[in-house]
């Protein structure tokens, strides 16, 4: 029996085997480098069609996946981790990736001792990678929708009254610390992410009239967002002295935060301070002036109104609490 076997790129014969039933089957492994392919085919002995199946590794996509992307190096940090777990969890062919192994991957991570919010965040990538797959014809996408995936956490947002604020400004910072009390008060004015903050320029302060507005590349979102200033927002940087290009120093988050919980402890202040609770400070304090619900959505440069509404819950939750100290008038 002659097996002519053609094909569009250079290969070897990896092995040919066939059982007493008649079924051939040919394994090839590519010698091309640079797409790392293989296939096996299939084929009976007394039939002329041939099955082509891709047997490209999982571990091998991710990683071209990766590479080829343009998300930003820190998202690609996390795709790198998510690989390296995955490699330590067992490769699998694309094709043989059903649920039983996507759920042992989930349920390895969780055995690692990782949160339930980073388990979370690992199996979102992986589910980048198969959409990927699935959209090249390599990946049955209908095995995703049959995992049980890990479940969003509902994590208690922390946020500063107006009160804890006056007290920490009545207790300011060193100036070995430059001007991060600074930006910790900006962004609890603003709304502003850390690194919006960071690289907000001073071309960026737009005036509007007699009060000024940022206008400015929001990194998260990818946008161009415009946000006018409050009174205090409009004093920081009145008060501040023009040393280069961007409003404030260059420091690193972990830093800040270290910044922060010295800054805490000396204002009597307990709750776990990062710089993230500006933001959420940002908006208790909206919600506590009753601006609507739509509107501090844009403020927050929220796309999900659903985003807005935690905010809105956590303060029905706070109020509720509060009224149920009022002491009781029976006796």
């Amino acid at each position: 029996m002659n097996v002519i076997i053609e094909s569009n790129f250079p290969f070897s014969v990896a092995s040919i085997g066939y059982s007493a039933s008649g079924e051939l089957r040919i394994s090839l492994n590519s010698d091309d480098a640079g797409t790392g392919r293989r296939f096996c085919y299939e084929a009976q002995l007394d039939c002329r069609a041939a099955e082509e199946r891709s047997m490209v590794g999982l571990l091998e996509y991710a990683r071209r996946y990766m590479e080829r992307s343009t998300v930003k190096e820190s998202t690609k940090g996390t795709y790198k981790l998510m690989c390296n777990y995955l490699e330590a969890y067992g490769d699998c062919l694309l094709e043989r990736v059903n649920t039983e192994y996507l759920e042992g991957f989930v349920a390895y991570l969780h055995s690692r001792g990782l949160g339930q919010g980073t388990v979370r965040l690992h199996f979102q990538k992986l589910t980048c990678v198969l959409h990927d797959a699935y959209r090249n014809g390599l990946f049955d996408d209908r095995v995703l929708q049959r995992v049980k995936r890990p479940k969003k956490v509902q994590t208690k947002k922390c946020f500063l009254t107006e009160a804890e604020l006056k007290r920490m400004m009545r207790h300011p910072l060193p100036e070995e610390y430059g001007n991060i009390m600074s930006m910790f008060l900006f962004s609890c004015l603003t709304g502003l992410r850390f690194g919006d903050v960071l690289g907000l320029r001073w071309k960026d302060v737009k005036r509007n009239g007699k009060h000024l507005q940022l206008e400015f590349h929001q990194q998260k979102t990818d946008t161009h967002e415009r946000l006018p200033l409050c009174a205090d927002a409009e004093a920081l940087l009145h008060g501040m002295e023009r040393k280069g290009e961007h409003v404030f120093d260059k420091v690193t988050n972990p830093y800040v935060n270290a910044t922060l919980r010295k800054w805490c402890k000396e204002a009597k202040i307990k709750k776990p301070v990062t710089f993230h609770i500006a933001r959420h400070t940002f908006c208790v304090l909206l919600l506590t002036k009753e601006v609507p619900i739509f509107t501090v959505q844009q403020l927050m440069c929220h796309s999900d109104i659903g985003t807005t509404q935690v905010y809105a819950d956590l303060m029905n939750s706070t109020m509720a609490k509060a009224v149920k100290k009022l002491p009781r008038l029976e006796q």
